[in-house]
């Protein structure tokens, strides 16, 4: 039949047509990479080891009969947080019936130190866009891994909470005997410490200059004298150092100046 015949290209059409839909909608569906971006806290009674790597995964967790399934996994290396990630995933896997969340743990070689101990969901069932989690404190750093403090000027930059805004924090420094010195804002301290794997006493009482300053100052001398007699532990994290009291909740926190 020639290609010219009016049968032939009635048949012709409909065939076309039909080559078109196939090429369009009956082809499988191409892989697309999304980043779902993660908001990472730490709990308030926390604290986050030096040098962490952080490990974050989306779980299909729809089936209560059968172990979470690993949607996307990956790792970050973190030195403080707060902190927002970004989770790359497949969005061709993902089941719009199905329920997920985001786990995510911190190691210290094999010893979790963090982990998310909420389910936090994502993506699907009205979870929200930006998923926000914390990391829990699970497990204890060994003694071998503690980060030391001392040989270090520390610098301030909270004080109970209180961010500080000034070119002239308050610094302190500890010997490798336990002798430490201050400069709290306005005079300057020395004193004697018990500084212990992750414990730290302050010796009473303080000696210290009397000078007088402005009164902003002297409260900067003030409150770190107070901060510094609530102190019994610190955490050291990268370069950042947290003063914490008998509750574990952080009264002071300074970090390296560099040399």
């Amino acid at each position: 039949m020639r290609k010219d015949h009016p049968t032939f290209r009635r048949l012709a059409r409909p065939l076309g047509l039909i080559a078109l839909i196939a090429s369009l909608g009956g082809a499988p569906a191409m892989a697309e990479t999304v980043d779902m971006p993660v908001v990472v806290r730490i709990a308030e009674d926390a604290s986050l080891p030096p040098e962490a790597m952080l490990e974050v995964e989306l779980l299909d967790v729809s089936r209560a009969d059968a172990p979470a399934k690993v949607i996307a996994a990956h790792r970050y290396r973190i030195e403080t947080l707060p902190a927002i990630i970004k989770l790359p995933y497949d969005d061709a896997g993902i089941d719009p019936r199905m329920s997920y969340v985001v786990s995510a743990k911190v190691r210290a070689g094999e010893t979790v130190l963090l982990r998310t101990t909420t389910a936090y969901p994502a993506i699907t069932r009205d979870a929200p866009e930006r998923p926000e989690i914390t990391l829990e404190q699970t497990g204890t750093m060994p003694v071998a891994d503690m980060p030391r403090i001392t040989g270090v000027e520390w610098a301030a930059f909270e004080i109970g909470g209180r961010m500080l805004v000034t070119e002239d924090p308050p610094s302190m420094t500890f010997g490798e005997d336990g002798k430490f010195a201050m400069y709290g804002g306005c005079n300057r301290f020395t004193g004697q410490a018990e500084i212990g794997d992750g414990t730290l006493t302050i010796l009473q009482p303080l000696a210290g200059t009397r000078r007088a300053c402005p009164e902003p100052r002297m409260n900067l001398d003030k409150a770190m004298v107070a901060a510094l007699e609530k102190t019994t532990g610190f955490v050291r994290y990268g370069t950042n150092l947290s003063l914490t009291n008998d509750a574990g909740v952080t009264v002071l926190r300074l970090r390296e100046r560099p040399e």
